[in-house]
């Protein structure tokens, strides 16, 4: 069991079960910037359960890479503890945006996977980015879903209900892109604001990322500023 910082008032209490073949690293924050690292894991075959809580307009973000080998997937189930509402992977309300940034460097192929500044501009960058359509992907779009949680190739896993999907993102067309091993433009980002519901996907009132104040344009120009400057304190 892992728990992240509490906040003051105001805020959601979440439990999140997450595993991703290969690897991810959990987040939250604000429609357009990374605020705080939660968790990461390397080792899919194992489920892992954080309790944290977070301000009802933030929104998770699941950062994810695969060893293009076989299958890759991200299931998961979230709980709102306080209203006792339960999503999952595969629910409607979920995006993903594909960074196309997969280097070789292991073990997480290039992508933020942890607290640190230089992490956490990152990811900013990327979601900007997406935000604004300067991104393989076009911005953010809606999840592929793959098997339930219990089927082949990765079996039951546990403290995972068996209604819940595995899913990715498919940058070929193909329905399914959890199988065969496959670089889908990855390195991905999945992303959920945690008041949103099927018929509400980004929350009560509310619009998706800093488009209606920045514009795409801006955004992505931003974005492309804080990848220059993330290089520059790197070299």
């Amino acid at each position: 069991m892992v728990s992240a910082t509490a906040l003051p008032a105001q805020a959601v209490n979440v439990k999140a079960s997450i595993t991703v073949d290969n690897s991810y690293a959990l987040y939250y924050g604000t429609g357009s910037s990374a605020t705080n690292f939660v968790g990461n894991d390397f080792n899919w075959p194992t489920t892992e359960v954080y309790n944290f809580n977070l301000p009802s307009s933030n929104y998770l973000y699941v950062v994810t890479v695969s060893d293009i080998s076989g299958a890759q997937g991200f299931l998961g189930q979230f709980e709102n503890l306080d209203t006792g509402y339960k999503f999952y992977s595969n629910d409607p309300q979920w995006q993903v945006t594909a960074t196309g940034h997969r280097d070789a460097t292991l073990p997480n192929y290039g992508a933020p996977y942890t607290g640190t500044p230089a992490d956490i501009a990152l990811l900013t960058a990327e979601i900007l980015a997406a935000n604004g359509g300067g991104n393989p992907s076009n911005g953010w779009v809606a999840t592929s879903a793959g098997p339930f949680n219990g089927s082949f190739p990765w079996g039951s896993r546990p403290s995972i209900d068996s209604t819940a999907r595995w899913v990715w993102y498919s940058s070929n067309g193909d329905l399914d892109p959890t199988t065969p091993g496959f670089n889908h433009d990855e390195w991905l980002v999945f992303r959920i604001r945690i008041d949103a519901s099927p018929n509400q996907p980004f929350g009560p009132q509310s619009v998706p990322g800093p488009l209606p104040v920045l514009g795409a344009a801006s955004a992505w120009a931003w974005s492309r500023r804080l990848r220059s400057r993330i290089r520059s304190l790197s070299s």
